[in-house]
Protein backbone atom coordinates (compact mmCIF):
# COMPACT_ATOMS: atom_id res chain seq x y z
CA UNK A 1 0.00 0.00 0.00
CA UNK A 2 1.58 3.33 -1.06
CA UNK A 3 2.47 5.76 1.73
CA UNK A 4 0.11 8.67 2.19
CA UNK A 5 1.49 11.74 0.45
CA UNK A 6 2.39 14.50 2.88
CA UNK A 7 0.90 17.94 2.42
CA UNK A 8 3.19 20.92 1.80
CA UNK A 9 4.24 22.49 5.10
CA UNK A 10 2.29 25.69 4.38
CA UNK A 11 -0.92 23.72 3.90
CA UNK A 12 -0.32 21.65 7.05
CA UNK A 13 -0.04 24.81 9.14
CA UNK A 14 -3.03 26.48 7.45
CA UNK A 15 -5.12 23.34 8.09
CA UNK A 16 -4.07 23.31 11.75
CA UNK A 17 -5.17 26.93 12.17
CA UNK A 18 -8.38 26.30 10.24
CA UNK A 19 -9.30 23.47 12.61
CA UNK A 20 -8.68 25.77 15.58
CA UNK A 21 -11.02 28.37 14.06
CA UNK A 22 -13.77 25.87 13.28
CA UNK A 23 -13.53 24.27 16.74
CA UNK A 24 -13.81 27.66 18.44
CA UNK A 25 -10.32 27.48 19.96
CA UNK A 26 -9.64 30.62 17.95
CA UNK A 27 -12.79 32.65 18.60
CA UNK A 28 -14.33 35.23 16.23
CA UNK A 29 -12.32 38.45 16.43
CA UNK A 30 -9.15 36.68 17.54
CA UNK A 31 -5.92 37.83 15.98
CA UNK A 32 -3.98 35.15 14.10
CA UNK A 33 -0.21 34.76 14.30
CA UNK A 34 1.67 37.26 12.17
CA UNK A 35 3.98 35.98 9.47
CA UNK A 36 6.95 36.69 11.76
CA UNK A 37 5.28 34.68 14.54
CA UNK A 38 4.53 31.85 12.11
CA UNK A 39 8.22 31.77 11.16
CA UNK A 40 9.26 31.56 14.81
CA UNK A 41 6.55 29.15 16.00
CA UNK A 42 6.87 26.68 13.13
CA UNK A 43 10.50 27.22 12.09
CA UNK A 44 9.55 28.08 8.53
CA UNK A 45 10.77 30.59 5.95
CA UNK A 46 9.14 33.93 5.20
CA UNK A 47 7.91 32.54 1.86
CA UNK A 48 6.16 29.63 3.57
CA UNK A 49 4.64 31.96 6.18
CA UNK A 50 3.30 34.15 3.37
CA UNK A 51 1.70 31.09 1.75
CA UNK A 52 0.04 30.17 5.07
CA UNK A 53 -1.52 33.64 5.25
CA UNK A 54 -2.72 33.35 1.67
CA UNK A 55 -4.26 29.93 2.27
CA UNK A 56 -6.10 31.18 5.36
CA UNK A 57 -7.49 34.15 3.44
CA UNK A 58 -8.75 31.80 0.72
CA UNK A 59 -10.91 29.91 3.24
CA UNK A 60 -13.10 32.94 3.92
CA UNK A 61 -12.69 32.29 7.65
CA UNK A 62 -10.36 35.23 8.23
CA UNK A 63 -10.19 38.86 7.25
CA UNK A 64 -7.25 41.18 6.83
CA UNK A 65 -7.22 44.53 8.61
CA UNK A 66 -4.68 46.93 7.15
CA UNK A 67 -1.84 47.59 9.55
CA UNK A 68 -3.22 45.18 12.15
CA UNK A 69 -2.99 41.69 10.65
CA UNK A 70 -5.33 38.73 10.16
CA UNK A 71 -8.39 38.21 12.34
CA UNK A 72 -10.92 35.40 12.63
CA UNK A 73 -14.02 36.66 10.86
CA UNK A 74 -16.96 37.57 13.07
CA UNK A 75 -20.00 35.73 11.75
CA UNK A 76 -23.22 37.68 12.23
CA UNK A 77 -25.28 35.71 9.77
CA UNK A 78 -28.71 36.79 8.65
CA UNK A 79 -31.32 34.05 9.10
CA UNK A 80 -33.57 33.90 6.04
CA UNK A 81 -36.91 32.20 6.79
CA UNK A 82 -38.37 31.19 3.44
CA UNK A 83 -41.74 30.21 4.94
CA UNK A 84 -42.24 33.70 6.42
CA UNK A 85 -40.34 35.98 4.06
CA UNK A 86 -43.21 36.51 1.60
CA UNK A 87 -46.09 36.33 4.11
CA UNK A 88 -48.97 38.69 3.36
CA UNK A 89 -48.95 40.18 6.86
CA UNK A 90 -45.62 41.88 6.09
CA UNK A 91 -47.02 43.46 2.93
CA UNK A 92 -50.11 44.58 4.80
CA UNK A 93 -47.78 46.24 7.32
CA UNK A 94 -46.08 48.06 4.44
CA UNK A 95 -42.81 46.15 4.72
CA UNK A 96 -40.93 44.45 1.89
CA UNK A 97 -39.57 40.91 2.59
CA UNK A 98 -35.93 41.93 3.02
CA UNK A 99 -36.70 44.85 5.31
CA UNK A 100 -39.01 42.76 7.49
CA UNK A 101 -36.42 39.95 7.88
CA UNK A 102 -33.54 42.25 8.75
CA UNK A 103 -35.42 44.49 11.17
CA UNK A 104 -36.88 41.44 12.95
CA UNK A 105 -33.28 40.48 13.79
CA UNK A 106 -32.45 43.91 15.21
CA UNK A 107 -30.36 45.00 12.27
CA UNK A 108 -30.50 47.83 9.73
CA UNK A 109 -31.45 47.17 6.08
CA UNK A 110 -30.75 49.26 3.00
CA UNK A 111 -31.49 48.61 -0.66
CA UNK A 112 -29.62 50.29 -3.49
CA UNK A 113 -31.47 50.21 -6.83
CA UNK A 114 -28.75 50.08 -9.48
CA UNK A 115 -30.93 49.82 -12.57
CA UNK A 116 -34.45 49.39 -13.97
CA UNK A 117 -34.57 48.65 -17.70
CA UNK A 118 -36.65 46.89 -20.34
CA UNK A 119 -34.65 44.15 -22.05
CA UNK A 120 -35.05 41.15 -24.32
CA UNK A 121 -34.92 38.28 -21.82
CA UNK A 122 -32.25 35.57 -21.89
CA UNK A 123 -33.66 32.21 -22.94
CA UNK A 124 -33.57 30.78 -19.42
CA UNK A 125 -35.69 33.69 -18.16
CA UNK A 126 -38.16 33.52 -21.05
CA UNK A 127 -38.67 29.80 -20.45
CA UNK A 128 -39.31 30.17 -16.71
CA UNK A 129 -41.74 33.03 -17.28
CA UNK A 130 -43.45 31.14 -20.13
CA UNK A 131 -43.17 34.25 -22.29
CA UNK A 132 -44.46 34.43 -25.87
CA UNK A 133 -41.83 35.09 -28.50
CA UNK A 134 -40.75 38.72 -28.60
CA UNK A 135 -42.07 39.82 -25.19
CA UNK A 136 -39.66 41.92 -23.19
CA UNK A 137 -39.13 41.97 -19.44
CA UNK A 138 -38.47 44.70 -16.91
CA UNK A 139 -35.19 43.96 -15.14
CA UNK A 140 -34.78 45.43 -11.65
CA UNK A 141 -31.17 45.36 -10.39
CA UNK A 142 -30.53 45.79 -6.67
CA UNK A 143 -27.80 45.45 -4.07
CA UNK A 144 -28.93 44.75 -0.51
CA UNK A 145 -27.06 45.84 2.62
CA UNK A 146 -27.29 44.87 6.29
CA UNK A 147 -25.61 47.26 8.73
CA UNK A 148 -23.95 48.78 5.63
CA UNK A 149 -22.41 45.44 4.56
CA UNK A 150 -23.43 44.19 1.11
CA UNK A 151 -25.02 40.77 1.59
CA UNK A 152 -26.82 40.03 -1.67
CA UNK A 153 -27.27 41.04 -5.29
CA UNK A 154 -30.69 40.54 -6.87
CA UNK A 155 -31.84 40.83 -10.47
CA UNK A 156 -35.62 40.53 -10.83
CA UNK A 157 -37.24 39.91 -14.23
CA UNK A 158 -40.94 40.76 -14.71
CA UNK A 159 -42.93 40.47 -17.97
CA UNK A 160 -43.62 43.88 -19.52
CA UNK A 161 -47.23 42.73 -19.87
CA UNK A 162 -47.39 42.89 -16.05
CA UNK A 163 -44.88 45.59 -15.11
CA UNK A 164 -45.01 47.97 -18.07
CA UNK A 165 -45.98 51.55 -17.16
CA UNK A 166 -46.73 50.58 -13.55
CA UNK A 167 -45.04 51.29 -10.19
CA UNK A 168 -42.97 48.14 -10.83
CA UNK A 169 -40.87 50.30 -13.16
CA UNK A 170 -40.18 52.77 -10.36
CA UNK A 171 -37.29 52.55 -7.89
CA UNK A 172 -39.76 52.44 -4.99
CA UNK A 173 -42.90 50.64 -6.18
CA UNK A 174 -44.76 51.49 -2.97
CA UNK A 175 -45.23 50.26 0.61
CA UNK A 176 -44.69 46.53 0.95
CA UNK A 177 -42.28 46.20 -1.97
CA UNK A 178 -42.84 44.61 -5.36
CA UNK A 179 -45.19 41.88 -4.13
CA UNK A 180 -47.57 44.44 -2.69
CA UNK A 181 -47.39 46.20 -6.08
CA UNK A 182 -48.19 42.89 -7.80
CA UNK A 183 -51.30 42.53 -5.65
CA UNK A 184 -52.40 46.06 -6.49
CA UNK A 185 -52.23 44.97 -10.13
CA UNK A 186 -54.37 41.87 -9.47
CA UNK A 187 -51.58 39.30 -9.16
CA UNK A 188 -51.76 37.64 -5.75
CA UNK A 189 -48.71 35.61 -4.72
CA UNK A 190 -49.82 32.02 -4.09
CA UNK A 191 -46.79 29.81 -4.78
CA UNK A 192 -43.01 30.02 -5.08
CA UNK A 193 -40.29 27.80 -6.49
CA UNK A 194 -36.63 28.18 -5.53
CA UNK A 195 -33.55 26.52 -6.99
CA UNK A 196 -30.48 26.80 -4.73
CA UNK A 197 -26.84 25.98 -5.39
CA UNK A 198 -23.51 26.95 -3.85
CA UNK A 199 -20.58 28.13 -5.96
CA UNK A 200 -17.63 30.48 -5.98
CA UNK A 201 -18.43 34.06 -7.08
CA UNK A 202 -17.43 35.66 -10.34
CA UNK A 203 -14.96 38.52 -10.03
CA UNK A 204 -17.64 41.22 -10.47
CA UNK A 205 -19.88 39.55 -7.87
CA UNK A 206 -17.06 39.35 -5.33
CA UNK A 207 -16.30 43.03 -5.90
CA UNK A 208 -19.94 44.13 -5.48
CA UNK A 209 -20.28 42.04 -2.32
CA UNK A 210 -16.86 43.11 -1.03
CA UNK A 211 -16.14 39.42 -0.42
CA UNK A 212 -12.66 38.19 0.43
CA UNK A 213 -11.08 35.38 -1.65
CA UNK A 214 -12.51 31.98 -0.79
CA UNK A 215 -15.95 33.28 0.23
CA UNK A 216 -18.61 31.20 -1.55
CA UNK A 217 -22.01 32.47 -2.63
CA UNK A 218 -25.48 30.97 -2.62
CA UNK A 219 -27.04 31.18 -6.08
CA UNK A 220 -30.84 31.23 -5.69
CA UNK A 221 -33.33 31.29 -8.55
CA UNK A 222 -36.77 32.30 -7.28
CA UNK A 223 -39.98 32.06 -9.34
CA UNK A 224 -43.30 33.48 -8.10
CA UNK A 225 -46.75 32.39 -9.30
CA UNK A 226 -50.10 34.14 -8.96
CA UNK A 227 -53.59 32.81 -8.32
CA UNK A 228 -53.88 31.72 -11.98
CA UNK A 229 -50.53 29.87 -11.88
CA UNK A 230 -49.04 32.59 -14.06
CA UNK A 231 -45.31 33.19 -13.42
CA UNK A 232 -45.07 36.78 -12.16
CA UNK A 233 -41.33 37.18 -11.79
CA UNK A 234 -37.98 35.42 -11.77
CA UNK A 235 -35.55 36.77 -9.18
CA UNK A 236 -31.90 35.74 -9.34
CA UNK A 237 -30.24 36.13 -5.92
CA UNK A 238 -26.49 36.02 -5.28
CA UNK A 239 -25.99 35.85 -1.49
CA UNK A 240 -22.74 35.88 0.47
CA UNK A 241 -22.41 32.39 1.89
CA UNK A 242 -20.81 33.69 5.10
CA UNK A 243 -23.52 36.28 5.75
CA UNK A 244 -26.72 34.31 5.11
CA UNK A 245 -28.43 31.17 6.39
CA UNK A 246 -31.44 29.91 4.42
CA UNK A 247 -34.13 28.03 6.34
CA UNK A 248 -37.11 26.18 4.84
CA UNK A 249 -40.18 24.90 6.66
CA UNK A 250 -41.99 22.46 4.37
CA UNK A 251 -45.33 20.62 4.69
CA UNK A 252 -45.09 16.82 4.74
CA UNK A 253 -48.45 16.04 3.11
Amino acid sequence: MPAKQRLPRSREIAEELRRKIESGELAPGSVLPSERELMENYNISSGTANKVSGLLKSTGLVESQVGRGLFVRRRTQLIRHAHDRYARHWREAGKAPFRSEVEAQGRTPRVEVTGITRIDPPQWIAERLALPAGEQVVRRENTYFVDERAVQIVNTYIPVSIAGDTPLEQAVPGPGGIYAAFEELGHRLTRMLEEVQARMPRTDEAERLNASPGTPVLDVLHISYDQDETPMDVSHFILRGDENVLTYELPTD
